[in-house]
């Protein structure tokens, strides 16, 4: 399977495309893209197993009879967050739907009672999810255009790892350590805008 950060290019184009024609392959790569993100918030309101791929398979089905209707205005409702409508609904279904069954089921983050449309703790956890979910696309686009020992030096210090430790694992001097963590530092910013862009239609939400 691809790695989703090979997808981004193309997000614009490719949404355009899954909402025109719907054909098999702009919509697989529409789905190999966004499901990471589904399976977080649903793995959050506590679905797991076969639960989980039912409620997955209800927001699948949202999107595509949604998507020929959706319209983008990125001046307001993003795709990000018609798509998170769509999957707290999805939860909101199955958990209503299957009340009465589930008794004794743990919800790992999300209350039963949060899963009300109004309450904001799941509106919360969705926004949470996907600054993360960012966060790891850019990470993995990191890995590419860094070799050596620099993702090496900025994963470390992510870690915690103290530039002392670092410059001594990796056998550099911890001028070295700065210089390196501060340069992926940058780019990382630098990705994060450039997905928000992407994805978002601005980086206005830093």
């Amino acid at each position: 399977m691809d790695r989703i950060s090979d997808l981004l290019p193309t997000r614009v184009s490719l949404l355009d495309r899954a909402k025109s024609s719907k054909d098999n392959d702009s919509w697989n790569d529409l789905l190999r893209y966004y499901q990471p993100f589904i399976t977080k918030i649903l793995v959050r309101t506590g679905l797991r197993g076969t639960d989980l791929e039912d409620a997955r398979q209800r927001v699948f089905l949202k999107i595509w009879n949604g998507l020929t209707n959706y319209e983008r205005d990125e001046s307001r409702a993003r795709f990000r967050n018609w798509l998170s409508t769509l999957i707290r609904n999805a939860a909101i279904d199955w958990h209503k739907a299957n009340r009465h069954t589930r008794m004794g089921t743990s919800i790992d983050f999300i209350s039963e009672d949060s899963l009300d449309p109004d309450e904001p703790e799941i509106e919360n956890a969705i926004e949470s999810e996907w600054q993360k979910y960012i966060v790891e696309i850019a990470m993995e686009r990191l890995k590419s255009v860094f070799s050596g020992k620099a993702f090496e030096v900025f994963a470390l210090s992510l870690q915690g790892v103290s530039s002392d430790e670092i410059a001594s694992q990796l056998n550099i001097r911890k001028e070295s350590v700065y210089v390196l963590r501060t340069r992926v530092k940058k780019r990382l910013s630098l990705e994060i805008k450039t997905i928000r862009i992407e994805l978002e239609g601005d980086a206005s939400n830093e």
